[in-house]
């Protein structure tokens, strides 16, 4: 359980448009309620309808945006960008999966400046379901986010 939580919920150091590093939490979830992921993912049994990437970023200054880029075996299949408007801001991003993008997928994190942070893979299919309940806490998550803004993905760029 350690191993995959290490994997699949990370944090990591991101610089987004700006001189000042951004602290940034990534999920890859099997969705999100009341901004916050349901579950860890790994993997996705076939049949699966929508798959998540949920971000918190803490330090931002001013308006930013990261970017996920959804890619199934390579090949680009949706480019989201994602505005970040406070210093404690809470995003996802989803794709809707066809029943026959069984197989590799990865998840690329870019940040404004155009850099991959971080590249997250996932499988949909033959290694069905690998979840974990509840993610684990981490300092950042005591964080307040009494400022944070609400950002729902536009459903038209990430279909």
């Amino acid at each position: 359980m350690p191993k995959l939580f290490c994997v699949l919920f990370s944090i990591f150091i991101l610089c987004v448009g700006q001189a000042a590093a951004v602290t940034v939490e990534t999920v890859l979830c099997s969705g999100v309620e009341a901004l916050m992921p349901v579950d860890t993912v790994e993997s996705f049994a076939a049949g699966i309808e929508r798959v998540y990437l949920w971000n918190r970023l803490l330090g931002v200054e001013g308006e930013s945006f990261v970017r996920h880029v959804w890619l199934y075996e390579g090949r680009e299949m949706a480019d989201v960008e994602l505005p970040v408007r406070s210093a404690s801001w809470r995003t996802y991003s989803y794709k809707t999966i066809l029943p026959e993008w069984t197989g590799t997928w990865e998840v690329k994190i870019v940040g404004a400046d155009g850099n991959v942070v971080k590249s997250i893979p996932f499988t949909i299919g033959d290694k069905g379901i690998t979840t974990e309940a509840e993610p684990e806490k981490t300092q950042t998550d005591t964080v307040k986010t009494d400022t944070t803004v609400t950002t729902p993905p536009d459903s038209t760029k990430n279909e």
